[in-house]
């Protein structure tokens, strides 16, 4: 089921972080995030779909962040 999910969320993981490598992990960690929550997998498909988009946003959000944190 996840599988649907993770071009979608890799897609929005690429445009948020502008890095391949960055968009990939945001995107495991968000896949597995959603794996771990029962209540995903019960919700009605739209609602599945909106709560991944929030899910992926998030992780790059915050892969994001971390990123800008680490001096260079």
């Amino acid at each position: 089921m996840l599988k649907q999910y993770e071009v979608y969320g890799y897609r929005i993981a690429v445009y948020l972080l502008g890095d391949e490598a960055s968009a990939a992990e945001a995107s495991k960690d968000a896949l597995a995030e959603l794996y771990r929550t029962d209540a995903f997998f019960r919700q009605p498909s739209a609602l599945q779909e909106r709560t991944a988009k929030q899910v992926f946003m998030r992780h790059s959000l915050s892969a994001k962040a971390s990123s800008r944190r680490r001096p260079s």
